[in-house]
């Protein structure tokens, strides 16, 4: 059954076309009455009917307004207006903005008939688009599922009616699993914060499925922020060189039309689905490589197994350097020697299991400083120390890698500094984070898990040891480097917006005035003249 409101300021026609309804022999039940459009507002919020018949001339709100109301707060809702002979022009106006049908008064019971048929007939094919398209949504739900299962190998092979019921085939007698993974220092940190991160693998999953899978076979779908493609083909040296040529195509495009880039790992062909997990291993290792020569690639698994050089030597970071590190004054300095170390083990070594084992050492070191000073519970913050180290082994970017290992000697460091009495003010280490990060994305709640505190009562910190908001000091720092640039450089003012924090320049403007009384091309024409007068 469909459900119909019906609004018209004059009683007798609202049970008039009340009656007609329910007489009839059609699926529509009429929910309820109202006399104009305001109150006809308040029971749409809380009925939603599919359809609002509507006089146009009412009191307070009328069926125009009521119309435009709809359209944009209730845009599903469809609209039958009721008019007068001497309302014509009004009702064609209401049919341009979007009612499905106009009826004059009085209403005629078969002119009203033909129109409800009408909508039902919209409704009931936008129901059946709506089913196709939520039983296509949840196919690909299921497909994904049992695909990612499958390269995890945690499905069991001979249960063949589940893949049935996904319609997932491999009928060549080869598989080849190929990674595709972004490579996070090719999108800036705000870019990549300013859209939902997810988009950004969908975007990739649409060339990998137009450039790859549909040239081949296959499945494409995404696992942990990596796209995954199970490439369904005969197994020989030709698919292979294909898949490679393909892959390359695929990087080159993305880089020249989005200006990003990613890395591609291949695993080695396979037989059946029981070794499909064996390919998507290969990949992941293809993947490791990108440690030692960066992204922007394709990685094949033989490629990168066979032609390593001999394993270069690096002395391990021992307990003496570490405790130097971690006794310093400036923990920022820290975060930099230790990102520092990182990308020079990186280039140095020339296997990613060597990288690993290095870094792996180090931590290890650091478990045992962190257990010598008594704060091993509150470093490893409720995470067992195996978990750590299994995560460095999936880690195959020297910038995540860098990060990751910088930020728990930084966690470390800062425990250390409290329990030798060292202790920095949690405003003053926000603030020195806001003069460094500025034209990041910042909130009181990411600088708030930084130094442990609750959001709250961080912004009380501040109010009480500065007498300003997080968001004024925040706002003061990025206006007192956007006045550096203005007067500095010849910049566009709408670069120096963005990369000084700002959303956007008109943003950059409002703010801009408010803190100075100018806006920021009247400053710099201001400042510059006066520097250089004529």
């Amino acid at each position: 059954m469909y459900n119909v409101l019906i609004v018209d300021d004059e009683m007798i026609f609202r049970k008039g076309i009340t009656h007609l309804i329910h007489e009839s022999n059609l699926e529509w039940t009429v929910i309820g009455e109202a006399r104009d459009g305001l109150e006809a507002l308040e029971m749409i919020q809380s009925q939603r009917p599919h359809l609002v018949i509507t006089d146009i001339r009412m009191p307070r709100m009328d069926g125009i307004q009521l119309q435009a109301t709809l359209a944009e707060q209730y845009p599903t809702i469809r609209c039958i207006v009721l008019s007068g002979h001497n309302d014509f022009e009004y009702a064609r106006s209401s049919i341009r903005s979007g009612a499905r049908d106009y009826l004059l008064k009085p209403v005629n019971k078969e002119e009203l008939y033909t129109a409800l048929c009408k909508v039902e007939a919209e409704l009931s094919k936008e129901s059946e688009s709506q089913s196709v398209v939520e039983h296509i949504l949840s196919q690909q739900v299921i497909r994904q599922q049992l695909l990612s299962s499958l390269i995890h190998g945690n499905i069991a092979y001979d249960e063949g009616e589940l893949f049935d019921q996904a319609s997932i085939s491999f009928p060549h007698n080869g598989i080849y699993c190929l990674i595709v993974q972004l490579d996070r220092d090719s999108v800036t940190e705000q870019r990549y914060r300013q859209n939902d991160p997810e988009l950004f693998f969908l975007y990739i999953q649409q060339f990998v499925r137009e450039m790859i899978i549909e040239p081949l076979q296959g499945y494409t779908f995404i696992d942990h922020h990596k796209v995954i493609a199970l490439i369904n083909s005969d197994r020989s040296e030709a698919t292979a060189q294909q898949i490679r040529s393909l892959s390359g195509q695929l990087i080159r495009t993305i880089k020249r039309i989005s200006q990003m880039t990613v890395t591609i790992g291949i695993g080695g062909g396979v037989d059946d689905l029981e070794s499909v997990p064996k390919s998507y291993r290969e990949a992941e290792t293809a993947l490791l490589y990108r440690l030692i020569s960066g992204g922007d690639q394709v990685l094949v698994y033989e490629s990168s197994a066979t032609n390593t050089m001999p394993l270069s030597r690096l002395q391990a970071a021992d307990r003496h350097f570490l405790e130097q590190l971690l006794a310093q004054e400036n923990g920022q300095e820290l975060t930099r020697q230790v990102q520092a170390f990182i990308e020079r083990l990186c280039r140095q070594m020339n296997h990613p299991e060597v990288i690993q084992q290095q870094i792996c050492k180090i931590l290890l070191e650091c478990y045992e400083i962190a257990l010598d000073y008594k704060v091993l519970s509150e470093w490893l913050n409720k995470q067992d120390m195996g978990m750590i180290l299994q995560h460095v082994l999936l880690i195959n970017e020297r910038q995540q890698l860098a990060q990751y290992c910088g930020e728990l000697l930084y966690s470390l460091y800062d425990l250390i500094q409290r329990k030798e009495g060292h202790v920095i003010h949690a405003v003053d280490q926000v603030v020195r984070y806001l003069e460094e990060h500025y034209a990041e994305p910042i909130t009181l709640s990411l600088m708030a898990e930084k130094v442990y505190l609750n959001a709250s009562y961080l912004s009380s910190l501040f109010k009480h040891r500065l007498g300003h908001s997080f968001v004024e000091v925040l706002t003061e720092i990025r206006i007192r480097e956007a006045i550096k640039r203005l007067i500095h450089t010849d910049e566009k003012i709408a670069t120096i917006a963005y990369d000084t924090g700002f959303v956007n320049i008109r943003h950059f403007n409002r703010v801009f005035k408010t803190e100075t009384g100018t806006t920021p091309k009247q400053y710099r024409d201001s400042r510059r003249h006066y520097q250089h007068p004529v």
